[in-house]
């Protein structure tokens, strides 16, 4: 059991943190990978437990469709790996983007559908770009069961080479309570197409847990 909770989470961070599910469409050809672990903060990384390890990719198939994977898992044992497509409504170029997607794969060990909507906006604070988005999806498990989520992102880029960003994760689960956590983090790039992520995740609302989270994303 030791071994399982240091080794799968080492390789999932090896293998090149949500990523951030936006509104801005992949162009076509291009593809963006994320890694990330979130640890208990009072377990520390030492002994291996509290671990959560998630892996994100998308790709652009076309100028309108891009094809992602979002999968993660505890130290011992995978709680979701889903496949979806995403595409946009109107055109790509405006302000405010609104893109639908659509995925299937496996939640909990059984088969899940996860619908979803985006929404977001770029915008300007002073000479600082920045953007706002809202992401809401609904894990369907089996007929009684699912949750519906929803993440809102704020960010800001201060410089060419570094992002701030301050998110909201809430979710409704049809069998618990609902629940909210915040996850502040900081991005900073390290070479042409590769960043480095240091965050934490904090309990709000029914989750009183709270994680430190490294990541690395990448990007060609």
């Amino acid at each position: 059991m030791l071994l399982k909770r240091v080794i799968i989470p080492v390789l999932l961070i090896a293998s090149v943190a949500p990523a951030l599910a936006d509104p801005w469409m992949r162009a076509e050809g291009e593809t963006f990978l994320s890694y990330s672990i979130e640890t208990d903060f009072e377990n520390g990384i030492s002994d291996g437990s509290g671990f959560y390890g998630s892996f994100y990719a998308e790709h652009g198939l076309t100028h309108g469709l891009t094809l992602g994977l979002d999968a993660g898992g505890h130290e011992d044992d995978m709680s979701k790996a889903i496949a979806f497509l995403r595409w946009p409504i109107g055109a790509t170029d405006r302000s405010t983007r609104i893109v639908p997607e659509f995925g299937l794969g496996m939640a909990r060990e059984t088969f899940a559908l996860r619908p979803g909507l985006s929404v977001g906006r770029g915008f300007e604070l002073g000479d600082t770009p920045g953007w706002l988005s809202i992401h809401s999806r609904a894990v369907i498990i089996g007929s009684f069961d699912g949750i519906l989520e929803t993440d809102i992102t704020f960010g800001l880029s201060p410089r060419p080479d570094a992002k701030i960003i301050l998110q909201l994760q809430t979710g409704i689960p049809t069998q618990s309570d609902p629940y909210a956590k915040l996850a502040p983090s900081y991005i900073r790039r390290i070479a042409p197409g590769r960043h480095v992520e240091l965050g934490l995740v904090a309990g709000v609302a029914e989750a009183d847990d709270f994680k430190l989270k490294f990541g690395l994303w990448q990007q060609f």
